[in-house]
């Protein structure tokens, strides 16, 4: 990795002369590089619910296909990142584990996505640029490498506002027509949505709700603490989920609400 603070201030600058170019991304791989060791560079576009847009990878296509177009056909509603990109409250650095529920690691959408494609640890930022509900870009580091470190979150986290500004310019849509569309302001959560579409009237709104932070990752423990029930009362009603849906585990749920989202397109 090419440190110091010259490296990076050239690298910079190549980025800031090729912002609105297609040489903009690489550039802005190029300066992180200088401050940190990754492995994939992900930049995804997000309009609310609707599928969102992969702006730049650097990834072989192979690969891609897990990691890229595999989350983009539905399973990124399940993905923290997601979470973030949609709360306007959330800016600054953010890491996998932080924001990750307390089961996440045993979730259907972890085993799918993360140790399918050999991920082990995963950074980004939150942009709000013109006409975007937001756009995420992240980077990873491979199960053969270790975590990222806390020195090099550090320096990131350092450069974050810099680099937000960068990306802020770069991925804005000055074309109103290409706004975030009306649905955005829809209270009604996407996933909800399609747990509704895909259970047809057989789970109550309770359930569907508990259903939803299932997917997510969330615990019983979990469960019960956001929603200001019981644990035993969350019990009950994941056995009762399982029984109205005709399953018995978590991978069969995860099999049904992926089917729903590739038969809604």
């Amino acid at each position: 990795m090419d440190r110091g603070f010259a490296a990076w201030n050239s690298a910079v600058a190549a980025a800031v002369d090729t912002i609105g170019t297609h040489d903009f991304p690489r550039r802005l791989e190029t300066a992180l590089k200088t401050i940190i060791d990754f492995d994939i560079l992900m930049v995804f576009g997000y309009d609310g619910p609707g599928k969102p847009v992969c702006c730049y990878h650097n990834i072989d296509e192979h690969r891609a296909r897990t990691v890229v177009d595999a989350y983009v056909s539905g399973p990124y509603l399940l993905d923290p990142f997601y979470g973030a990109a949609m709360d306007k409250k959330v800016g600054g650095l953010r890491r996998l584990k932080d924001m990750a529920p307390d089961h996440f690691y045993s979730s259907e959408y972890y085993k799918q996505h993360y140790v399918r494609t050999g991920i082990r640890d995963e950074i980004g930022f939150v942009c709000r640029p013109a006409n975007w509900a937001a756009v995420v870009v992240s980077f990873t580091r491979p199960t053969t490498a270790p975590a990222f470190g806390r020195r090099e979150l550090a320096s990131v986290r350092d450069a974050e506002p810099l680099l937000r500004v960068l990306g802020e310019r770069h991925w804005r849509r000055d074309d109103p027509a290409s706004g975030i569309p009306e649905r955005l302001s829809s209270p009604q959560s996407p996933i909800n949505e399609t747990l509704n579409r895909m259970t047809d009237g057989i789970l109550t709104p309770r359930e569907i709700e508990i259903t939803s932070l299932i997917l997510r990752g969330h615990s019983n423990a979990s469960i019960s603490e956001k929603l200001k029930i019981t644990a035993g009362t969350v019990k009950i009603h994941r056995k009762n989920i399982h029984q109205k849906l005709n399953i018995s585990s978590q991978s069969e749920l995860f099999s049904m609400f992926i089917q729903e989202l590739s038969s809604a397109k």
